[in-house]
């Protein structure tokens, strides 16, 4: 009964707060975001990731622009209009000869070096002027991160255009339109390698006959993420009132009103136990973490394509990145790569047990948040949104990347996480179940953690971290590979397996 009067209390005292504290606490979440820069500067990107919250209708915009004729542009490549953006600064140099090679096939007006934008020339003001012609199609050269940034790009075209933040799938008119192709600049590659078009640059890439794979890709779907961290040791305790109540918000996936509304009070009544749950074992903590580390105590409010991760792969690929900054030369091949993460991966017999030190919940199928319970040797916990994974690896039994749900795996044998980080498909051991497949997650650290999101590792401090759906963007899959990563959609047992 006390507990239930503490949540009512927490409650009552959240609800009746005034909107404007509550923005407040997101914009101070905008303003400091140290770690969005981060994440946009592994490919020498400069821009921003950020996401706000939006109802599910479409605004009075959206449906005057439905009326709107489609504009046809000048044809470079057969029937399509082709837009090239160049990471310079990608590949190892490769990037600057890639601009010129571009620009001879496809002219001058159509290829943007991403490494010269500024404000008033930033990717979304080259591409509004396409957003509502069918027949343009974008290549994106470059590695995870400047997709990352083109697709942030491209949520703030479908802001302009029609009022909902970007989440364009809600849009019957324009949900295909401006897909992505990719050229593989990058390290990782991992959206390149899911949807064929190769895990790393090749020469034949800068012929003709890159500009017709564009042309004759198929279009499919991507699912984008919404990553919400709030550093509750940081917080005022009457800044931990709004954190129910912020992780509430109606996401983009449709429900009726009645089940919405009912969903969202018991949002708030599970976030708000969450954050009164301090039991004797939340007082563990990491014994990697260590005076000269600095957690992050920063806001992040951002998106990602690909994965996101806390415990032992985080913490050893932490150690990786500080190698291969100390001793790029190590750092040639990708089977160099390969042999550097494996000596790195005893660090992660040290890494913390993940039970008692932090609480997982997943939507089910009634967008109703349940607890998961965390296996007892558990290290890392990985939410998979696609099926290559930190470099081409294989790690999920089943799984969709536009199914509207992320896939939940609990990882205790490290041996057979680096024998999957190492040969990936070629051994079935090394697959994961899915715990669960959701279309949003919370998590509450109780200690210092080491996280990671799309290859991006940090120390992260306590806090409270929510994975919700935001959006499914259009993307080119290149069909004369032929290849396929071997997993299938899981979505027959959606949520909870």
């Amino acid at each position: 009964m006390r507990d239930q009067l503490g949540v009512s209390t927490a409650l009552s005292k959240a609800i009746t707060r005034s909107k404007r504290t509550i923005l407040h606490v997101i914009q101070r979440a905008a303003h400091d975001n140290v770690v969005t820069n981060m994440l946009l500067q592994k490919n020498g990107t400069q821009g921003s990731g950020l996401a706000s919250p939006d109802d599910n209708e479409l605004s009075a915009r959206d449906r005057e622009s439905s009326s709107r004729q489609s504009i046809s542009h000048h044809r470079n490549a057969g029937k399509y209009t082709v837009i090239a953006f160049v990471n310079s600064t990608s590949g190892g140099g490769k990037g600057k000869e890639l601009l010129r090679t571009l620009q001879s096939l496809l002219g001058d007006e159509y290829v943007i070096d991403l490494h010269s934008c500024g404000p008033g020339h930033m990717p979304e003001d080259n591409l509004l002027q396409y957003a509502l012609d069918p027949l343009v199609r974008i290549l994106a050269c470059g590695g995870d991160g400047t997709c990352g940034w083109i697709y942030s790009s491209l949520d703030n075209v479908w802001s302009s255009i029609l009022g909902m933040k970007g989440r364009v799938h809600l849009s019957d008119q324009y949900k295909d339109h401006l897909p992505l192709a990719i050229m593989p600049l990058g390290t990782g590659n991992d959206l390149s390698r899911q949807y064929n078009w190769g895990k790393r640059f090749q020469k034949h890439m800068t012929q003709k006959s890159m500009v017709s794979a564009v042309v004759n890709a198929d279009l499919v779907g991507l699912d984008r993420w919404r990553l919400l961290i709030l550093p509750t040791s940081t917080l005022r305790e009457d800044e931990k009132e709004f954190i129910p109540q912020i992780f509430s918000e109606k996401d983009s996936t449709h429900y009726d009103p009645n089940s919405e509304r009912r969903s969202s009070l018991a949002t708030l009544s599970k976030v708000a136990a969450m954050l009164g749950d301090e039991d004797a074992d939340s007082k563990k903590g990491n014994k990697l973490v260590t005076q000269s580390s600095r957690p992050s105590t920063e806001y992040f409010d951002g998106l990602f394509c690909n994965y996101f991760s806390l415990g032992f792969d985080a913490t050893v690929l932490l150690e990786f990145h500080k190698e291969r900054t100390k001793h790029p030369e190590k750092f040639t091949s990708p089977l160099k790569n390969k042999l550097v993460y494996v000596e790195k991966s005893p660090i992660g017999v040290r890494a913390p047990k993940l039970r008692k030190r932090v609480q997982i919940f997943v939507n089910n199928k009634d967008g109703e948040l349940v607890r998961l319970k965390i296996p007892r040797d558990t290290r890392d916990i990985i939410l998979l949104n696609i099926q290559s994974y930190a470099g081409g690896n294989h790690l999920a039994t089943k799984g969709s990347s536009d199914d509207g749900l992320i896939e939940v795996i609990f990882v205790s044998n490290l041996i057979r996480m680096v024998a999957s980080a190492v040969v990936g498909p070629v051994v079935p051991y090394a697959l994961f179940n899915v715990r669960a497949q959701t279309n949003r997650v919370v998590i509450k650290t109780k200690c210092p953690l080491h996280c990671q999101v799309d290859g991006e590792p940090w120390l992260q401090g306590e806090a409270m971290i929510q994975v919700s759906f935001h959006t499914r963007n259009a993307i080119l899959k290149k069909s004369s590979d032929g290849m396929n990563c071997g997993c299938v959609s899981g979505s027959d047992n959606a949520v909870i397996s």
